[in-house]
C-alpha cells in the first residue's frame, strides 16, 4: 500500500468523535466464559495446526499462556464492544489460528476477548487513541486478574501478545508481574510487533531481562519484522510508560530477537524449521479490513508451499529483516509494502513452537 493510499484508508477508519465515557461499550464479565475468546474449553482456532504430523494437547499442560491478541477492530468509534457478530472477532478468532496455535502443543491457552482500541487510536495526534488503549489495557489487567486468581492454579505461565497485545503485555508484565510475587512462575513473555526502544528496556524492567539465547527465562523475547533494506515511513507511536504516554519515534534502534537463532546479532540465520504458515480460506478475503459482519467463512492454516528464507537483526535499527525465495513470493500480495507485520508471527511459527518447548523445559 503506498503512502497516498495508506492515508486515505486512515480517512476511512477515523473516528467522527473524541473519546468519551459516556460512549464507551460494556465492560467485560471475566467469570462469563464469553468474555474469553479462547480457553483449553472454549474456541476451537487455537487448536488449529497445519497439518496432522503436529501434536495438539488442548488441557492439562504443565503451563498456561496468556495470550493478548491483536488489532482487528477498524471501525470509527474508539474501542470495540466485543460483539461476536461483528467482524472484529472474526479477526480474533483468526489470530487465534495463527498466532495462538503455536503454543498449542505446550500451554493450556487462555486468550481474553477484550475492548480493543480501534486501528486509528496508533495514529491519533490528539489525546483520544491514547484513553483507548488505556481503556483495553484495564479489561486486559482485570482478564489477567481472573485468569492467576481462578484459571492458573499456581501453573507456570508466559505472557505473548502481537501488535497492540504486544504493548499490552509489557505494560501488563511492568504492573502485575516485575518484583511480585507471581514473578517465580513467570517463563518468559513474546511480546512480538511493537516495539521496545532499546532506551527504555532497562528504564522499564530492572528485574526482568532481555533474552539473548534460545532457553533464557524471567525474559522478554521481542521482533518486528520487515523485508531486507525496509525503512518505515511512520514518524512516531505511542508508547507507554508508568509516567505516562509518550511518542516514540519509528526510526530509533528497538531491541529486537531474532526467531531463527534467538539471539540478537546481525548475521543472516537460515530457516530450518519449514515450518512458516499461511492462513487458508476459499471463502475469505484476509485483506478487507474495512467490513463490518462477521462473514461465518471456513478457515484454516497451512504450510507455506514455498519455506526456504533467512533473517538478521539490523544492528542499527533492530528490525527483523528478512530475505529469500519465501519473502520474494510474499512481494506479490496485494497491499504488500515491506512491511512484515501481519507475518511477524506465521513466518516463525514452527521456530516459536519449538521455542516454546526449549524455555519450558529450561524452567522446569
Amino acid at each position: 500500500m503506498t503512502d497516498y493510499h495508506f492515508k486515505k484508508f486512515l480517512e476511512l477508519v477515523q473516528p467522527d468523535i473524541d473519546f468519551e465515557i459516556k460512549d464507551i461499550p460494556s465492560s467485560p464479565d471475566y467469570s462469563d466464559i464469553n468474555s474469553w475468546a479462547a480457553t483449553p474449553n472454549s474456541g476451537e482456532q487455537q487448536f488449529y495446526v497445519p497439518d496432522p504430523s503436529f501434536t495438539v494437547n488442548k488441557e492439562n499442560n504443565l503451563v498456561d499462556v496468556f495470550y493478548i491478541h491483536p488489532t482487528g477492530f477498524y471501525e470509527k468509534c474508539w474501542n470495540s464492544d466485543m460483539d461476536r457478530k461483528k467482524s472484529a472477532f472474526e479477526r480474533t478468532e483468526i489470530m487465534l489460528g495463527n498466532q495462538a496455535s503455536a503454543f498449542n502443543e505446550s500451554c493450556n491457552i487462555y486468550a481474553p476477548e477484550y475492548r480493543q482500541a480501534t486501528y486509528f487510536s496508533f495514529f491519533d495526534k490528539k489525546d483520544n487513541g491514547k484513553k483507548a488503549l488505556d481503556l483495553a489495557y484495564e479489561d486486559v489487567e482485570s482478564a489477567f486478574d481472573y485468569f492467576i486468581k481462578n484459571f492458573n492454579d499456581n501453573r507456570p505461565f508466559i505472557i505473548a501478545g502481537h501488535s497492540q497485545g504486544a504493548l499490552h503485555a509489557q505494560r501488563l508484565i511492568k504492573r502485575k508481574i516485575e518484583n511480585s510475587d507471581i514473578q517465580n512462575r513467570f517463563i518468559c513473555a513474546y511480546a512480538i510487533g511493537y516495539i521496545i526502544p532499546d532506551k527504555c528496556f532497562d528504564d522499564l524492567f530492572s528485574n526482568i531481562k532481555k533474552s539473548t539465547s534460545f532457553n533464557d527465562t524471567n525474559c522478554i523475547i521481542s521482533w518486528s519484522t520487515v523485508v531486507e533494506g525496509y525503512k518505515r515511513s511512520r514518524e512516531k507511536t505511542p508508547y507507554w510508560r508508568p509516567e505516562g504516554w509518550t511518542a516514540e519515534p519509528m526510526y530509533q534502534k528497538i531491541f529486537s530477537v531474532n526467531p531463527l537463532s534467538w539471539t540478537s546479532d546481525s548475521k543472516w540465520h537460515q530457516d530450518d524449521n519449514n515450518s512458516a504458515i499461511i492462513n487458508k480460506s476459499q471463502d475469505y478475503d484476509f485483506t478487507d479490513q474495512l467490513s463490518i459482519d462477521h462473514t461465518g467463512t471456513k478457515k484454516s492454516i497451512g504450510l507455506t508451499r514455498i519455506q526456504e528464507f533467512s533473517a538478521s537483526v539490523n544492528k542499527e535499527s533492530g528490525l527483523l529483516e528478512t530475505k529469500g525465495p519465501l519473502v520474494t513470493n510474499i512481494k506479490k500480495m496485494k497491499f504488500f509494502s515491506g512491511d512484515l507485520h501481519s507475518f511477524d508471527m506465521m513466518l516463525f511459527w514452527g521456530a516459536l513452537r519449538q521455542n516454546v518447548k526449549d524455555r519450558i523445559a529450561a524452567f522446569l
